[in-house]
């Protein structure tokens, strides 16, 4: 197994602000509470509109990332079935352990993704912060 194997599995950035929906929500509620009376809150709205449409699309892009790396890392640990228990090279196993924590690591991030596409556009309540 070689050091890089780690390296690899994380090369799965995030690019999508999981907290941009609670700004967008708070400029939403503050225009709401400001009372203005002029075309600025339909046009702040439909920029506050666009503004979600790629918060989710940032977010679905990221849950298939994720989903992706997840598929290298489970490709990655087929290499446990060649170890044997008296391994000559035991850094075999910490790399197991890494590419295991990376698998963990990954699968809370899509999960994270996949429950802000959950909340939908409608729920503010349920949007992750």
């Amino acid at each position: 197994m070689h050091h890089t194997t780690r390296r690899r599995a994380r090369q799965t950035g995030g690019g999508v602000d999981i907290q941009e929906s609670s700004i967008v929500d708070r400029l939403r509620q503050g225009l709401t509470e400001a009372g203005l009376d002029c075309h600025c809150s339909d046009g702040a709205e439909r920029i506050f509109d666009q503004v979600e449409e790629i918060r989710r699309v940032g977010a679905l892009e990221e849950a298939r990332r994720m989903r992706d790396a997840i598929a290298i890392i489970m490709v990655l640990l087929t290499e446990l079935d060649e170890l044997t228990v008296n391994e000559a090279d035991p850094t075999a196993f910490g790399e197991i352990a890494d590419l295991f924590e990376d698998l963990g690591d990954h699968a809370g991030r899509g999960a994270v993704f996949a429950r802000l596409l959950a909340t939908g556009r409608d729920n503010p309540e349920g949007a992750l912060q």
